[in-house]
């Protein structure tokens, strides 16, 4: 079963992020949960985890590319599984973002057609701690438990301030 990646849109004016740097390559097998790469936005910089298990398959879009919400980055699947016709679906997507930056109104705009959810935030109790890559390098550099910060910070994807204040 394919399972496309999609840029999710993280607060509510994201319209576009910036792929960091890839974790994964192509042919390398993924399991849920499993970091991606890194998405950075005009906010934050976020870890993109997997949905579904199987292969990295494909990636459509290379580090430092800047791309709209509802793009296609990769695909997830079985090695014998056929590719989808993803770029139409990009085209899609950025066809979109270029008629919403021309109107003047947003209740112009066209609907993407992929399917976009924004990740679950994990508990930090025991599970994975969320923050983001800068603030783990921080923690590791100052020597910080990530997990003793973000009991601080319940529910949040920590940020270098958070480690450097903690």
């Amino acid at each position: 079963m394919i399972t496309r990646i999609v840029i999710p849109q993280l607060f509510e004016n994201m319209e576009e992020a910036t792929i960091g740097v890839w974790l994964k390559a192509e042919g390398s097998a993924v399991a849920p949960g499993d970091v991606l790469c890194e998405l950075i936005t005009e906010k934050s910089t976020f870890e993109l985890e997997a949905e579904a298990e199987g292969v990295l398959l494909r990636r459509s879009a290379d580090e430092k590319s800047i791309v709209p919400v509802g793009f296609i980055i990769g695909v997830v699947g079985e090695l014998d599984d056929e590719l989808p016709d993803i770029e139409a679906e990009n085209r899609l997507a950025m066809g979109n973002r270029q008629s919403a930056e021309n109107s003047d109104e947003s209740a112009l705009r066209v609907p993407i057609v992929a399917k976009i959810e924004a990740p679950q935030v994990k508990p930090s109790s025991g599970g994975r701690v969320r923050a983001t890559p800068a603030a783990r390098r921080l923690a590791k550099a100052l020597n910080k438990d990530l997990e003793i910060v973000a009991a601080a910070h319940p529910g949040k994807v920590l940020s270098e301030d958070d480690v450097r204040n903690f």
